[in-house]
């Protein structure tokens, strides 16, 4: 008897088209869903869902904002934040912890295919790093954040470092990102956030800021919450820029992956960075560079074992040496990107059921 597949993700978001595609396109049935807001309100519901055995696949919450409120007042949060409003994460994550460990009492018949002790780890940029390190995989160093501009200057100044990405501890994405560069006595912020009347917008563009009252706002805010100081290593270039490299990898093995070339320092994909081949990015910088890059991606997986698809970020420095930036659990929404014809949700429908008879 074929296994089934539970899925918990909000009604239209594209990350549940795109798997719901791949299984009509495979002839595969339909899965048994529940929606964020129904699994929150009411978690007994998932112990009635599937069979034994049968898998369970809990989807990004994503970008919608009802959601994201309710799982961070869950984690104490009290206030509102607007549509497009950079949201601190700390709350959130402390929601999701609750949330992930009431839905795993609530589904022990079933096999999570994003298991949720790995979720938690990947959207906890110290945790993730520090797992990297234990398996001695390449990553740039990084530490806990002193929480206020002051102390954290003086942080930069005990450790002798310069030019550091400053980044929310909570959460996967570029938002609140600071890319901090000083000499001397200028500082200068590279970043997705708009400044506006104090409040950090995220926009799909990047900003610098040099005037000492918005830097100290845009550390304030981002510190305030949990951050880490990661060491910033130049990324290797290639015509078109700095690129680093999204890597999937599914069931375990090498899958759709993309170079992502930017104008800056920020490279992602959301601030319109290009696409390219990863191949020709990384052949650019030298010979046998990207199996060097496949192989680190390969120890990467092997640290996180049972899940299902991994987004790896990696970058290399001029001289070609890989180095993992970050993992993201939910990081396969890569549209019309193909691997042997399929795209990412093709390659998780064929992982877990094979080809339908």
């Amino acid at each position: 008897m074929s296994r089934g597949l539970v899925v918990v993700a909000q009604p239209g978001c594209k990350r549940l088209l795109g798997l719901l595609s791949a299984l009509t396109k495979g002839h595969h049935p339909a899965p048994q869903m529940v929606s964020w807001d129904e699994a929150l309100e009411s978690p007994q519901r998932l112990c009635t869902l599937g069979h034994s055995g049968d898998f369970l696949r809990v989807e990004s919450p994503g970008a919608d904002s009802h959601i994201w409120h309710q799982i961070a007042r869950r984690g104490g949060l009290s206030g509102t934040f607007s549509d497009g409003q950079w949201r601190p994460g700390r709350a959130w994550f402390l929601g999701l912890s609750e949330v992930l460990a009431a839905w795993e009492r609530q589904t022990q018949h079933l096999i999570w295919t994003h298991p949720a002790a790995h979720i938690l780890t990947m959207t906890d940029k110290l945790a993730c790093a520090q797992t990297l390190q234990e398996a001695q995989i390449p990553t740039p160093e990084i530490q806990l954040a002193a929480t206020n501009p002051d102390a954290f200057r003086e942080q930069l100044q005990r450790t002798g470092r310069h030019a550091v990405f400053v980044k929310p501890r909570w959460g996967s994405s570029g938002a609140g990102v600071l890319a901090f560069r000083k000499s001397g006595a200028r500082e200068q912020i590279t970043t997705t956030a708009q400044l506006a009347d104090g409040v950090l917008w995220n926009e799909k563009r990047l900003h610098v800021y040099r005037d000492s009252a918005s830097i100290s706002v845009l550390l304030q805010t981002i510190l305030s919450d949990g951050a880490v100081v990661q060491r910033w290593i130049p990324k290797a270039a290639t015509s078109g820029g700095p690129f680093d490299v999204r890597v999937l990898m599914i069931a375990g093995q090498l899958a759709q992956r993309v170079a992502r070339v930017g104008n800056g320092a920020i490279t992602n994909l959301h601030i319109d960075a290009k696409r390219m081949s990863a191949e020709e990015a990384l052949d650019s910088v030298g010979p046998h560079v990207a199996d060097r890059v496949y192989s680190v991606c390969q120890q990467v997986a092997d640290s996180f074992p049972g899940q299902l698809v991994l987004g790896i970020d990696v970058m290399v420095d001029a001289a070609g040496r890989p180095f993992v930036i970050e993992c993201n659990a939910w990081g396969d929404y890569l549209p019309k990107l193909l691997h042997h014809g399929q795209d990412s949700y093709d390659s998780q429908v064929h992982a877990m059921f094979g080809t339908a008879a």
